[in-house]
């Protein structure tokens, strides 16, 4: 799939497509531009009907704000300051010793295969029509806790650097793991965090419930309305599943039910808004948002964590409540861990650890400045290197420099 120019903070936009209105102008789109009836490389949205079709079969677009039509620079030139990292000056923290991620990764790599193997095989369950059994799911989700109490950016990097197998496991791994470093991050008791870590790992079993021809439909556009009202239903079929184990009313099967709701009503299935979401519902919805953005999925432009973090923060009070936006930026900062990043002095690593300053992580340098392997890695701090202007200058894609992940 060709590739437009990079994402340029100064004339695009990520938004939902809840916010889109005609005379906007479209340059790129969550999904293939071929799976879509809409001219190649960007257009404008001339009709109501572009509009509905934008909403009916798209999770975020780009918008280009020098090209959209006039009449909407403030409402973009808002939604540009609600996202923009200049505006949300760093609250003081008290400096804390982290274990090194270095350190936890021998026992965190063990702990994410766990979690992984435990969360196929309760779906696999689920897909034959039987019920799973958690017990596997309960044991994994305690050595989360443990791993993220110790040191949240071990885990967090495995999520972002092993990205191998299908989707939709890949994805539950990470939403439990996000949530869990979320929820530790908020201070939550160790059963809270068992909860949200489980949770996050059942969010979508009940596609598990749903045909295999309809979930891994290639053209988006393809899905009639009664199809895609069948997909929405994988949150009802998944918390029945989970109902069936644990006691109805439980937070893990109000997180399953709820985390397709939003903020402002316009969610499903029940179009709550506010606090009618149930918190760890709410926490939900927003790691499940950003890690479907950031993934390799069978469509569209997979965005950068950077991108990802400006929609989310944009998206305060409307689809997302504000306190927990900025609980989840300061969670996982500007450039979250696992993000691929080039340096001021051109060199490029992955992101490895958070610091006290969102903006200033530790990065473990893949590439010197020539572009050229190193024969032996380093980690750089960034935050003790501030008194020698090296920082990070841009979020790289994945498949830069030929470092896929």
């Amino acid at each position: 799939m060709a590739e437009t120019k990079d994402f340029d903070p100064s004339e695009t936009m990520i938004l939902s497509p809840t916010d889109l209105k005609v005379g906007m102008y479209i340059s790129y789109l969550d999904r293939p531009w071929t799976d879509c009836p809409f001219p190649f490389q960007g257009f404008r949205i001339e009709t109501e009907a572009e509009l509905k079709k934008l909403k009916d079969t798209c999770e975020y677009v780009f918008v280009d704000a020098k090209n959209s039509s006039k009449g909407y620079e403030d409402f973009l030139a808002q939604r540009f300051r609600r996202s923009a990292d200049e505006d949300e000056p760093e609250a003081e923290t008290t400096p804390q010793e982290l274990l090194p991620t270095e350190k936890e990764f021998p026992v965190a790599k063990a702990v994410h295969a766990e979690l992984r193997h435990a969360m196929i095989e309760c779906y696999q369950h689920a897909s034959r029509g039987k019920l799973p059994d958690l017990t596997r799911l309960e044991r994994a989700a305690r050595t989360v806790v443990d791993s993220i109490r110790r040191s949240p950016d071990a885990l967090l990097y495995f999520v972002r650097t092993q990205t191998d197998g299908d989707y939709l496991y890949r994805h539950g791994v990470a939403c439990a793991v996000m949530l869990c470093a979320l929820g530790h991050s908020l201070d939550k008791s160790f059963q809270s965090l068992k909860t949200l870590t489980m949770g996050g790992a059942l969010l979508d079993i009940g596609k598990t419930r749903i045909s295999s021809d309809l979930l891994n439909r290639p053209r988006a556009t393809e899905l009639t309305p009664g199809e895609l009202q069948q997909l929405r239903r994988h949150v009802e079929r998944g918390a029945e599943i989970v109902s069936q184990i644990t006691s109805e009313g439980s937070p893990v099967v109000t997180m399953i039910m709820s985390h397709h709701e939003r903020h402002n009503g316009t969610g499903y299935p029940r179009r709550l808004a506010g606090d009618q979401i149930p918190r760890f519902a709410q926490m939900a919805s927003i790691v499940d948002m950003f890690d479907a953005m950031i993934s390799e999925r069978s469509y569209g432009r997979r965005a950068t964590p950077y991108e990802a973090m400006r929609y989310i923060k944009a998206q305060c009070d409307t689809d997302f409540d504000s306190s927990l936006v900025r609980a989840f930026c300061m969670a996982f900062g500007t450039y979250p861990t696992g993000t691929l990043v080039q340096l001021t002095t051109g060199e490029v690593g992955f992101v490895i650890q958070q610091t006290q300053s969102r903006l200033q992580p530790r990065v473990y340098i893949l590439l010197d400045s020539e572009m050229q392997r190193l024969s032996e890695f380093r980690i750089i701090n960034l935050n003790r290197e501030r008194n020698q202007n090296i920082c990070i200058e841009k979020c790289l894609k994945a498949g830069s420099h030929g470092i896929d992940y």
